[in-house]
């Protein structure tokens, strides 16, 4: 092909995708802009397999639903995410070689397929201990429960396959490798609904293994655990043949199977299921032969489908776990039960026992990872990663801003984002608000202590976070949240995910909805329907759910619902809302008419999932409709755009990524033309309104971002993630304003509003074990883009309202794209003092903090010189005057001064000392006849009165030791320029007196030095005037 075809086919590229010329470069600009984790850690989140390595107390893996996978070294201290970057962050399982711990083979996908959770991308493989990882293929088996390995072989490897969990497919059953995953054989297959629930495999015999073959549908208004072809199989020969062993359990439909060898004993097989009409728990002493019911009790596997799971000591077979709702212990084979880690959140998912010492046990639950040491008896709680899992994301215009939301079996909570605490954002600084698995949580707009909380099912709460005082405010409370009925016969049908929203025209208004819309005016003390059923109201959807062998009714699958509701922040009245059963409806008139958008809106998938809809803050008719259609198996994105109340609709999805489904859709509230999509597995943005997309993840996990706001005043996007916690994008003004860009070489943005924030800095030791997120930088963001080149040198001078430079800063790495360059809001420091050894509780250079003020940010780049202002605020919780804050930076400045004129003594004496001693040596080299030996007297009682007044009145001598020795000039001026720097107040009578003597003191120890300069120094030059030694440094 030639050159001017290869031509033709660009210019063709570039007509039918925007997105290479525009969003992708400017996406590109945007690589040097960083995510911030806020957490929250607190509560952990679902963690679905943890793994250790015998004998080794300071490794361990913790593996999360859609958080990927943390690594500790140290005992649980800290840990280090080691599987960024993947396609997939959701695993299901994670076994390590026992015949080499850096051999760890990852299913990904996670095995419990509950209503919420994401997808996996196959197999991956890693021989160095997490450091990097192969993919391996079976990505379309979409969910992973667990992978066995062999004992001596870390290249023979069988995946447990559970297959896709809403639709059917071939690739589920189990897989084996022979040769570290480069070839997979499918060795047990039944049939595209039935997948591989659970294997296990005889260490003492690898050719022996147990699998438990499960038949399961979701669909979106059901589920159906079981029965069918849910069998039990053995194999002999390392999987060639299978044989069912069914052999004395119960002829009749059995729930999903969880299989587990005792390895001190391996004919004894232990099952946990449940069969219809009975049956939990089961035991084998023949290898699957023959089976004996050991227990009945329904509650020990609390739901099959979730849990289904047990572990057996590895040194005594009568003792063993249930990992269900409620973590059990039996010590006698399974025949009583007794619930231990009452202390810990329950809903355990993983459970590993030390081989080495059966009394250590770890463990996984949805309230993250616990480690025991005591067999069980006793817990205690880690959680020091973000593994949380938000639903729906929410944030205050406070000063700074909270963010609020509901998180998986979790409740609800809010926390900063800033917490004005140096040492970063703590988990005490996240706040529970309301309790279950939490969804919504919307503070009242200038009451932002009230929030609106609900849980599963549609319960909502108002809650008073001062007193933590929880109002359910059901506007009918009749067989409410999981209720555990069908919800056919019920007056309304509230969704798992219900929604709520305030008005934005009036915060007291708020509205929440079943199949209809609520209106409370009065803190949801009393309620107003203002709509009939939107809904398709099919009665079909509306039945028990769980399958022939039990039902399970926990909200999750109640269908025919209200899923979003949003009322226009430009138009009162104007309020959409959208249905899981596939409407969208729009009332303009504040819910007295309706009207049923469906047919409008071309490529809407029959049975949508309406998941979000944005009403713009722009324009009123103009709205943005989300629709997550991977409930029917469909993974594509659905997203639509209308500009004219509902009449005409765009499709905006066709530039994300086919083959991943879109969560939310938001448009910017100050760039009209940019859009925010947060999909599966990252997010998007638009500078076109959708006509284009490009991912700006940067250094956010590839996880799933399941909502997103931002925050107009500071210009932050903040987003929830289903499995990594909260993230911000500090300061997106460079993001809305890329245009401005265009044709460019060198753009300086408008600077966002600096405030003189006062920190708090006491708190308790916190170790290394702890989580600590970090707070955004603190003082002004210079952001500025660079159109072309390599890493040049920009400068920034801070100019002061006179026209005068009170700081230079400088960064040697910009590039092109957007960089930024952070002022502390600090004057330049003191002149430094040469050969600083620093050390000590308070070293480093002191920064006086300018007073607030109007400031300009100078920018000097490859030759061009650019402006723009700087607003610095005063703390807004402090009631100080302007003049306090300008006495406050004025005597800082005279302390800064006073440093810098005894840091140039310092650095004086000190080239005074060095000529000294080289002019010493110098004089016995030359061995001159005509200077007596009191010369050299002469030269050391200098040395010794330079000695004398550095030591003795400018600094700290050597080894400088705080407490050992008394502070000098030095360390008096820096204590008192931290004491009245680090504090938001007038300075006081005392430390202006302090000030007018440190003056005096300077001056002292500048006339001492002089002294020395007019007498000793002089005679010695004199003494040597044919050569002159000592050179007189700056006063």
């Amino acid at each position: 092909m030639n050159n001017s075809v290869l031509l033709s086919l660009f210019w063709i590229f570039l007509l039918i995708n925007p997105s290479f010329s525009q969003d992708n470069s400017y996406a590109d600009a945007l690589k040097s802009y960083e995510w911030r984790a806020i957490g929250p850690a607190n509560m952990g989140g679902r963690v679905t397999d943890i793994d250790g390595i015998p004998g080794d107390v300071s490794t361990f893996y913790v593996s999360g639903a859609d958080g990927g996978i943390f690594k500790t070294t140290n005992g649980g201290v800290g840990f280090k995410p080691i599987f960024e970057g993947q396609r997939a962050y959701s695993i299901g399982a994670l076994t390590i070689a026992p015949s080499d711990p850096n051999v760890l083979w990852v299913g990904t996908g996670e095995g419990d397929p509950r209503n919420s959770v994401g997808y996996g991308w196959g197999v991956y493989r890693s021989v160095d201990a997490g450091k990097s990882w192969v993919h391996l293929g079976l990505k379309e088996t979409e969910r992973i429960k667990r992978i066995v390995v062999d004992p001596n072989n870390p290249d023979v490897a069988c995946v447990c396959a559970l297959g896709k969990e809403w639709g059917a497919n071939s690739e589920r059953g189990v897989f084996k490798t022979t040769d570290g995953g480069k070839n997979w054989k499918k060795i047990l297959y039944i049939d595209a609904d039935t997948g591989c629930a659970d294997i296990a495999m005889e260490l003492s015999n690898p050719r022996i293994m147990y699998a438990g073959m499960w038949t399961f549908r979701r669909r979106p208004w059901r589920f159906d655990d079981g029965g069918k072809e849910t069998v039990i199989y053995r194999t002999m020969d390392g999987g060639e043949t299978w044989k069912k062993i069914m052999n004395g359990l119960p002829d009749k439909p059995m729930a999903r199977p969880g299989i587990h060898v005792a390895k001190s004993q391996p004919n004894i097989i232990y099952l946990m299921t449940e069969f219809q009409g009975g049956g939990t728990v089961f035991r084998s002493e023949d290898r699957g032969d023959n089976w004996v019911m050991v227990n009945d009790d329904p509650n020990v596997n609390f739901r099959p489908f979730y849990y289904s799971d047990v572990r057996v000591d590895p040194n005594n077979p009568d003792i063993l776990f249930s990992i269900s709702g409620r973590l059990s212990r039996s010590v006698d084979g399974g025949k009583t039960w007794e619930r231990i880690a009452t202390t810990v959140h329950g809903d355990h998912q993983a459970l590993w026992i030390d081989p080495t010492n059966s009394k250590r046990i770890l463990n996984g639950s949805d309230g993250g990872y616990q480690i025991s040491h005591d067999g069980g008896d006793s817990w205690e709680i880690i959680n020091n990663v973000e593994l949380s899992q938000f639903y729906q994301v929410f944030i205050d215009n406070k000063d700074p801003y909270n963010v609020y939301g509901g998180l998986q079996d979790n409740g609800t909570w809010v926390g900063p984002s800033n917490s004005l605490h140096s040492a970063g954002i703590l988990k005490r600084h996240w706040k529970g608000l309301a309790y279950g698995d939490g969804y919504y949580a919307v503070p009242i707009p200038g009451s932002e202590h009230e929030v609106y909380a609900n849980l599963q099912g549609g319960v909502i709460f108002h809650v008073d976070s001062r007193y933590g005082n929880v109002r359910n405010i059901h506007p009918y409370p009749k067989i409410i949240g999981s209720a555990g009925d069908a919800i056919e016969n019920h007056k309304y049908r509230f969704n798992w995910d219900a929604p709520i929203v305030i008005s934005p025209h009036d915060p007291n208004t708020v509205y929440t909805a079943g199949n209809v819309v609520f209106k409370s005016t009065d803190r949801g003390h009393s309620w107003e329907e203002i709509s009939g059923d939107l809904t398709t109201n099919d009665k079909s959807k509306q039945r028990t759910s769980g399958g022939e062998i039990y039902q399970d009714n926990t909200a999750a699958e109640f269908h025919c619902t209200i899923l979003y509701i949003d009322e226009s922040p430009v138009e009162k009245g104007v309020i959409w809302v959208g249905t899981d059963d596939g409407n969208v409806q729009l009332t303009r008139d504040g819910g007295k008419t309706w009207t049923k958008l469906n047919d409008r809106i071309k490529g809407l998938p029959d049975f949508a999932w309406v998941s979000k809809i944005h009403a713009s803050e722009h324009d009123a008719g103009t709205a943005f409709v989300t629709v997550d259609q991977h409930r029917m198996d469909d993974f594509r994105p659905h997203a639509f755009m209308t500009t004219d109340y509902g009449r005409t609709w765009t499709k905006i999805s066709n530039g994300l990524p086919q083959d991943d489904y879109v969560k939310v859709v938001r448009q910017d509230p100050i760039n009209p033309d940019v859009l925010y999509a947060g999909m599966e597995h990252g997010i998007f943005a638009s500078w076109d309104k959708g006509k284009s997309w490009a991912k700006i993840n940067n250094n956010l996990p590839n996880v799933s971002v399941r909502d997103l706001r931002i925050q107009p005043r500071d210009r932050d996007l903040i987003i929830g993630t289903h499995g990594r916690g909260a993230w911000i994008l500090d300061d997106i003004r460079p993001l809305q304003e890329m245009a401005n860009t265009k044709g460019k070489s060198t753009h300086l943005f408008p600077v966002r509003r600096s405030t003189l924030w006062h920190l708090f800095w006491r708190i308790e030791n916190l170790g290394d074990r702890h989580y600590r997120a970090k707070n955004p930088e603190y003082g002004a963001n210079i952001n500025f883009y660079l159109a072309k080149g390599e890493k040049t040198t920009a400068v920034v001078d801070i100019v002061d309202a006179s026209g005068g430079v009170i700081r230079t800063l400088k960064d040697s790495t910009a590039k092109a794209g957007v960089n930024r360059i952070v002022w502390d809001l600090g004057h330049e420091a003191a002149t430094k003092m040469e050969n600083d050894t620093g050390g000590g509780f308070f070293s480093g250079p002191l920064h006086p903090y300018v007073a607030p003020g109007t400031y300009t940010a100078r920018l000097k780049v490859n030759g061009e010189v650019l402006e723009t202002p700087i607003e610095v605020r005063a703390d807004p919780r402090m009631k100080l005057g302007q003049e306090v804050y300008a006495a406050k930076t004025q005597v800082l400045l005279e302390l800064r001064e006073l440093l810098s004129q005894t840091h140039t003594v310092i650095n004086n004496s000190n080239t005074y000392n060095t000529q000294l001693e080289e002019l010493k040596k110098k004089l016995v080299h030359n061995n001159t006849q005509e200077l007596d030996k009191s010369f050299f007297d002469d030269i050391d009682k200098a040395l010794s009165k330079i000695a004398k007044v550095q030591d003795d009145v400018l600094k700290r001598p050597p080894p400088s030791m705080t407490y050992r020795q008394r502070p000098r000039l030095r360390e008096e001026i820096r204590s008192l320029m931290r004491a009245i720097n680090g504090a938001t107040a007038k300075p006081t009578q005392p430390q202006m007196s302090r000030l007018t003597q440190l003056k005096a003191e300077v001056r002292e120890a500048f006339n001492a030095m002089n002294q020395i300069i007019a007498s000793d120094i002089k005679e010695i030059n004199e003494r040597t005037k044919n050569v002159p030694q000592i050179s007189v440094g700056s006063k």
